[in-house]
């Protein structure tokens, strides 16, 4: 009976540890697109402020970084950045650039990112 009782309780802890990984890896998987989105505006944040000129287009965003033409722009379902093909985001359905004064935007699946 002790020894039932025992398995009993083992078995209760596991499937409690097991009900708490699952519910924090699903928050994980939730949030993975948030978590992309966050470090290419960080990204961009970084590489813009290194840029001597900027210049926006509702499609494309170009940047001339030490003496070098880039251009942001989404490729299919990607927002990537040219002068090579570095891929910043995945899984985009439409990007577009805009300014406000000084200030340059990102608006990309309804979601609008401040990137300089």
């Amino acid at each position: 009976m002790i020894d039932a009782l025992l398995a009993l309780l083992v078995l209760c802890v596991c499937v409690s540890v097991g009900a708490a990984y699952m519910q924090t890896a699903s928050r994980v998987v939730a949030n993975h697109r948030d978590i992309q989105r966050e470090f290419m505006v960080l990204q961009l944040r970084q590489f813009l402020a290194s840029a001597s000129s900027i210049e926006v287009a509702p499609d494309r965003l170009e940047a001339v970084v030490r003496h070098e033409l880039f251009t942001i722009e989404q490729d299919k379902n990607r927002l990537v950045k040219r002068g090579g093909y570095e891929i910043l985001d995945e899984n985009v359905d439409r990007v577009m650039f805009y300014e406000e004064g000084e200030r340059i935007y990102v608006q990309m699946d309804e979601e609008t990112y401040q990137i300089y």
